[in-house]
């Protein structure tokens, strides 16, 4: 059973909302705060990519029935534009690009106001639990 995005501790910690969610379409917020800036005052990288991924994960993983899972096989990442702590929340939409049975991957743009920040394609491996 899949637990509800605010239960998972890591979204929590990172305080990730979850703003939509469809099969086609998921939204999630990262509001930014002081402690998620690296040595530069913006936003690090790495959060940047686990928003991106987030999203990413969250556009297949709810619709897998009860006898299947989802590992991740490999992302890229384009970092455009700095995340800034004065610019407003983090934003990442994830849409997927192949939906395969074995094999998925998704896009995730990550914007703060109208600026493109980053955006990364998320390919997952599909199959049966054991």
């Amino acid at each position: 059973m899949n637990a509800p995005f605010d239960a998972v501790p890591c979204n929590r910690l990172l305080g990730l909302q979850l703003v939509h969610r469809s099969a086609d379409r998921v939204e999630v917020h990262l509001p930014v705060r002081p402690e998620l800036l690296q040595e530069e005052g913006i936003v690090q990288g790495g959060l940047l990519t686990a928003l991106a991924d987030t999203a990413a994960v969250y556009l297949l993983w709810p619709d897998l029935p009860p006898d299947r899972t989802m590992t991740g096989l490999g992302c890229s990442m384009q970092f455009l534009s700095p995340g800034r702590l004065q610019d407003g929340p983090l934003v990442a939409i994830a849409t997927p690009l192949k939906k395969g049975r074995t094999v998925a991957v998704c896009d995730s743009v990550v914007q703060q106001g109208e600026r493109l920040v980053a955006r990364g394609t998320f390919t997952f491996l599909l199959q049966e639990r054991r």
